[in-house]
């Protein structure tokens, strides 16, 4: 049961296929995860698909666009016009939900639940006894191959798609799927992957909420504070996390990374009797370890028809490293267990390390400006995940160590601990610039009570965050957005506008005010 409604139960293909005459009703009619499974539905024959969008109608197209960026104008027009004939059938505004409690058969997207208006109206709609698929659960029904499948609060993304370069490294052929807005999804083209390819699947904790089923392969990358409110607390997230594991079979492969004790205990908690320990920290067992300056797989399991492989050998040397920071050297190793259990070569893992540039939006070198380097963090929504990005500005094994730090961050608080944040940019001597939001009040707060207070510049948006940056900052400084909190993208970025734009342009204003000057 989560939320309300029991959205985890197991569907097989043939079930499914039982239900091709029956109306399907797809909460979610521009959504990612909704388009995902209308593309499916239609390519196995369904015609009774019946999508629903709280949104009026005239706007779906639009949300459309913006849920499907990672496709190009091209693409969308056509995956647009193939879903028309459903998106005709559309019940959105007033007529949302209309219905759905007279079919066998609705489709949610892992987020149905956030608003809470809207989970209490779905709850009350849907089917007392009906079937409820979700885009994950139909990845793991139809899926035919072997499938390895990564979650974490941070790194999974990247992992990801480091797991991904080193596939495509050795020249071997994967199928991906994240899960973000800015992901492809492979769904409806799943009858296309043949049996023997690996399928590699990045999953959230509330996509894990909608899955009675674990991949072969299966990792985690960090288990920090998240989501509290959406999961009752920290306990309930921990075991929306330890589901990844709760269906593998003794012979599976459990990936963590063992220098976080909450990931480890997550990757034990399952059946699996092959756990891999991974990270910068000494550990004993089987794994994938930083030891000095190379990365040594140690016993390490491979997935094999005899359940029993294991490789042992040095997979790479730091200086092979080209991302930046001690928490990304965690994702590597883990990333790299990921894709030795895969039977991806181990030379082509180190390859793949020493290609590996990392992954956008992630602490990704944007510009210089003024002789000051500007990096995005924006996907880092926790401060956790901002601390880590501040110790790897201060790394200098991971490059050149900035004169001073300019932090840009703020949006909403999900109820997490900003003391360690805090006392972070006060040790440091961190100037940092907060947009407007119940986060920036929270470490304005927690920065009051350290001993050596740092001074928090409340800013109207991100745009007036960069002006005051580059206007304090100096040749050898560097800019780094950061927000540690949720909802910096809906409200900063969502105007048509990105980061790298505002960057560039104040590049530019920058280069010919020097320009006049010198005339």
């Amino acid at each position: 049961m989560s939320h309300g409604l029991v959205t985890d139960q197991p569907i097989s293909r043939e079930e499914l296929m039982l239900l091709r005459d029956r109306p399907v009703h797809v909460i979610g009619a521009a959504s990612a995860e909704g388009v995902a499974v209308m593309m499916l539905l239609q390519r196995l024959g369904w015609s009774l698909v019946i999508p629903h969008d709280m949104r009026d109608r005239s706007v779906l197209r639009k949300a459309f666009r913006t849920t499907h960026g990672a496709y190009d104008r091209r693409e969308q027009d056509a995956i647009w016009e193939q879903i028309g004939p459903f998106i005709d059938q559309a019940r959105c505004g007033d007529d949302y939900l209309t219905g759905i409690a007279d079919t066998d058969t609705i489709s949610l997207g892992q987020g149905w639940y956030l608003d809470a208006a809207n989970r209490a109206n779905v709850v009350a709609a849907a089917p007392a006894h009906g079937a409820v698929l979700s885009m994950s659960s139909l990845y793991m029904a139809l899926i035919q191959g072997p499938i390895a499948g990564i979650t974490g609060t941070n790194g999974k993304s990247t992992t990801t798609a480091f797991v991904e370069h080193c596939f495509a490294t050795a020249g071997r052929a994967v199928s991906v799927a994240g899960n973000e807005r800015s992901s492809r999804q492979f769904l409806p083209q799943v009858d296309e992957v043949p049996a023997d390819q690996w399928s590699l699947l990045e999953i959230s904790n509330r996509q894990l909420l909608q899955m009675s089923a674990s991949p072969q392969v299966a990792a985690i990358t960090a288990l920090t504070p998240d989501h509290l409110e959406e999961h009752g607390g920290m306990d309930g997230y921990v075991a929306a996390k330890c589901r990844l594991f709760s269906w593998q079979q003794p012979q599976d492969i459990a990936i963590a990374c063992a220098d976080d004790p909450r990931a480890l205990a997550a990757a034990q908690s399952g059946p699996s009797t092959r756990i891999s320990r991974c990270g910068c920290d000494a550990h004993e067992g089987p794994g994938v370890r930083w030891v000095g300056s190379s990365l040594v797989a140690v016993s390490h399991p491979i997935h094999d028809a005899a359940g029993g492989g294991v490789y042992d050998g040095v997979v790479a040397d730091r200086s092979d490293v080209r991302t930046r920071g001690e928490h990304n050297l965690r994702n590597l190793a883990v990333g790299a267990a990921v894709a030795l259990s895969c039977g991806v070569p181990a030379a082509a893992v180190r390859e793949a390390i020493r290609t590996f540039t990392g992954k956008s939006l992630r602490l990704e070198h944007l510009a210089q400006v003024d002789g000051m380097d500007v990096w995005s963090d924006i996907k880092s929504t926790t401060p956790e995940a901002t601390i880590a990005a501040l110790d790897a500005m201060f790394d200098p094994s991971s490059g050149a160590v900035p004169g001073r730090v300019m932090l840009i961050l703020g949006g909403d608080d999900k109820g997490l601990e900003y003391a360690p944040l805090a006392q972070k940019v006060s040790r440091d001597d961190v100037t940092v610039f907060a947009v407007p939001g119940s986060a920036t009040d929270a470490l304005e707060a927690a920065l009051g009570a350290t001993s050596h207070p740092a001074v928090l510049h409340r800013v109207a948006d991100l745009a007036a965050a960069l002006d005051e940056a580059f206007s304090q900052g100096a040749a050898g400084d560097c800019v780094i957005v950061s927000p540690a909190a949720a909802g910096f993208w809906s409200t900063q970025l969502q105007g048509g506008s990105s980061l790298r734009a505002l960057v560039r342009r104040r590049s530019a204003v920058n280069t010919s005010n020097m320009e006049a000057s010198n005339r």
